[in-house]
């Protein structure tokens, strides 16, 4: 079954959103936030943080060399990373029309309807860490090579917050060609780095093999929520068989008639339940999961809802990273890759319509993908 719109979620979030704006805007007034560095405009805040920005200064003091490592390193990186999105985007549409295959989903964020709210703080957590690397190498690459910076923050514009690091405009155009190549590709690497070495975390944290699956979502009066099982409850068996992904449940069930008596070993203990028909498919029995995940239990040996907690956590810091890093150097307008591709072609190529192609096939690669993503179903997590 096709994955549906959370309707309630997405109403919760759009009128949580109106109130978040009108507190805002009565904090501003009644407090006047510009002192204190925030910046309120209609529907966009901006808050230039000055200590950041001296971080970033004090940082770029210690171990130049290490950042000049970095800092060439990362001109190549880039370039990878611009070549690899290319590859995957035009791949994923060749994937949508393979007779059989399915495409990865390539959508925006917006609550309710292409990720659950339950997902929110996760997502929060991890686009934090993104923002703040990204713009920490920008910023310190910048000082290394002798830009100097003008103000550094963070901004939320009605629904999408980020972060900056404003360099000195003339001095970044004065630069050498690599020099700026070096500063806009230097917020990508990090984000590619950081997500490695959160991926490396995982691994070594974590056992790989799952170990039961994750309650996400229950059917409203189904068999699981009728015995209270609820999210982030885990299942590891029914019956005595053991059930460590999806998969393993699809095939238990495929021998399950409606109306069966099943036992059920969850972290909370055994419950018992009574197999329902499903509603679209006759002879189909059910347990009433309609939304989950993998449990991976920590070498730590921590308590099941620590462990998913942690994991899911750090499983969307290293997702968003690595996709920011490869979307971000994307030639399209306002992304990092669209000023490396304009300075690489001003010093190297100095063709302007090569430039033009590369923007019109990033943005039609984007936009197909996201059409043929919701064209088929595939946006709701």
């Amino acid at each position: 079954m096709p994955p549906e719109i959370d309707a309630g979620g997405l109403a919760f979030f759009l009128v949580g959103l109106v109130v978040f704006w009108l507190v805002v805007h009565l904090l501003n007034r009644t407090f006047s936030l510009e002192k204190y560095g925030i910046n309120i405009s209609s529907i966009f805040v901006k808050y230039e943080s000055r200590r950041f920005k001296d971080f970033l200064y004090r940082t770029s003091q210690k171990h130049q060399k290490i950042w000049k490592v970095f800092s060439n390193l990362s001109v190549a990186v880039g370039m990878g990373l611009l070549f690899f999105a290319f590859y995957f985007l035009t791949e994923n549409l060749f994937k949508f029309f393979a007779p059989g295959g399915q495409g990865s989903p390539v959508v925006p964020v917006v609550p309710g309807l292409t990720i659950r709210l339950y997902w929110l703080p996760y997502f929060a957590i991890a686009f934090l860490v993104a923002v703040i690397t990204h713009e920490f190498a920008h910023g310190v690459v910048a000082i290394v090579e002798g830009i100097r910076i003008k103000s550094a923050g963070l901004f939320f514009a009605l629904v999408q917050p980020g972060g900056f690091v404003e360099p000195d405009q003339k001095e970044l155009e004065a630069a050498p060609t690599v020099s700026k190549l070096r500063v806009l590709s230097a917020g990508s690497s990090m984000n590619l780095l950081v997500g490695i070495l959160v991926f490396l975390a995982l691994s070594v944290f974590f056992f790989r093999t799952p170990s039961g699956i994750v309650v996400m979502d229950v059917l409203h009066n189904g068999p699981l929520e009728n015995a209270g099982v609820h999210r982030w409850d885990v299942l590891f068996a029914i019956n005595g068989t053991r059930i460590s992904s999806m998969v393993d449940l699809d095939a238990f069930m495929a021998n399950v008639t409606p109306g069966e008596r099943l036992f059920v070993a969850t972290n909370r203990g055994e419950v018992v339940i009574t197999a329902a028909r499903h509603p679209s498919k006759s002879g189909k029995a059910i347990i009433g999961i309609t939304a989950s995940m993998p449990y991976f239990k920590s070498r730590a040996d921590l308590d099941v809802f620590w462990d998913t907690q942690f994991f899911t956590t750090l499983n969307w810091m290293f997702i968003l990273l690595v996709n920011l890093a490869v979307m971000n150097m994307l030639p399209i307008p306002f992304l990092d890759g669209d000023r490396f591709l304009q300075y690489f072609f001003q010093r190297y190529a100095k063709d302007r319509l090569l430039r033009m192609l590369f923007n019109a096939f990033s943005l039609f690669l984007i936009v197909a993908n996201m059409m043929l993503t919701f064209g088929s179903n595939m946006f709701s997590f």
